[in-house]
């Protein structure tokens, strides 16, 4: 039965990256025969979801609190729908809602510092008042249920798909191609890169990096000269899409802690949806059950070394059929069709 679903959202719509899971859902319940009214910072360019625009302020630490004190003006609206599926970070809003709620929990505060121990509060607070909720993973989910008393039957895992008709192969040939792309800051391990680039070429391999993204490392990255590599902003995801079809190797460099060992990174779905094999370090948030050789992780003390010697076997005719199997497994198992299922199962349970 079609059903009317709020959606309830910090993140800024269109320009944050993580918005491009809730864009997915969304559409993928509103193609299913819902109504889907997304309430959010940001835009709403070409979705076939309701999107009520909700101002959010600029400065650190008040962003959330700002986006829940102006959404408590659509109130009225937003209780005429059956179901209201909220961002942890704005769930002290559930006080106001009188109809059913879902946790929608994309990861746990990724903040450093003394903004990321503030953070941490409201995310122990929303899973203390939730009954039912999603995570990421299945190691996010053991997080979740080791911190909080959820039971282990209201925790639902939505692993980041990947658009199969965007993001697809093209043939692959000359000099090997790595990449990276998606937040470039120094805590996400990006300035590993480069050193296996210049590893490679000491091993006489012709090898190029391509970073794309932003981040406090952006500056950093572009001071390093070093032949092949190729630092960039951001760029649309038709474009970001278009540019990993070319590519041969994505790395995952993220290390190993509470917040990416808990992870399912978009950027993994969309590499081996390119075709793409992939090298990361090993933790919960990059490994794959029953993956194949086409994904590569290692310890992070040796991920540089170790990634070099693994990229430097490759031949051609070997890495083509690595990148095959890679996008055969994406078919087989990231359409965004099934994480959709999941969620729709949720709701109409």
């Amino acid at each position: 039965m079609p059903l009317r679903i709020a959606w309830l959202s910090s993140r800024v719509l269109g320009s944050d990256l993580c918005s491009t899971t809730q864009i997915q859902l969304a559409n993928g319940l509103v193609a299913r025969g819902h109504k889907v009214e997304f309430y959010s910072p940001g835009i709403s360019v070409g979705n076939s979801f309701t999107h009520y625009s909700i101002k959010r302020s600029n400065l650190r630490g008040l962003q959330s609190k700002s986006v829940t004190k102006r959404m408590s003006e659509h109130l009225n609206k937003i209780n005429e729908c059956a179901i209201i599926m909220i961002d942890w970070s704005i769930f002290g809003i559930v006080d106001k809602i009188n109809k059913p709620v879902i946790l929608m929990d994309r990861g746990p505060p990724a903040d450093s510092g003394f903004l990321a121990k503030l953070q941490w509060i409201p995310w122990r607070r929303a899973w203390s008042k939730s009954i039912r909720g999603t995570t990421v993973s299945e190691a996010h989910r053991q997080f979740v249920l080791k911190h909080s008393k959820a039971l282990k039957e209201s925790i639902h895992v939505i692993h980041a798909g990947a658009d199969l008709q965007l993001f697809k192969p093209r043939k692959k040939s000359g000099p090997i191609k790595l990449a990276y792309h998606g937040r470039v800051d120094v805590n996400r391990g990006v300035m590993a890169l480069p050193m296996i680039l210049a590893g490679l070429q000491s091993n006489g391999i012709d090898a190029s990096l391509h970073i794309h993204g932003k981040g406090d490392a952006i500056k950093r990255l572009k001071n390093i000269t070093l032949d092949g590599l190729e630092v960039s902003e951001s760029v649309s995801q038709q474009e970001i899409a278009g540019l990993l079809s070319g590519y041969d190797v994505g790395f995952l460099p993220m290390p190993e802690n509470d917040v990416w060992s808990l992870a399912s990174p978009l950027k993994r779905s969309e590499y081996l949806a390119s075709g793409m094999v992939i090298c990361g370090i090993y933790h919960g948030g990059h490994y794959i059950e029953e993956s194949g050789e086409w994904l590569q992780l290692f310890n992070q003390e040796t991920f540089i070394k170790d990634s070099v010697k693994w990229i430097t076997s490759l031949d051609r005719s070997r890495l083509t059929s690595l990148q095959q199997h890679s996008r055969d497994y994406a078919e087989k198992n990231l359409s965004w069709s099934h994480s959709v299922d999941v969620l729709e199962s949720m709701i109409l349970s």
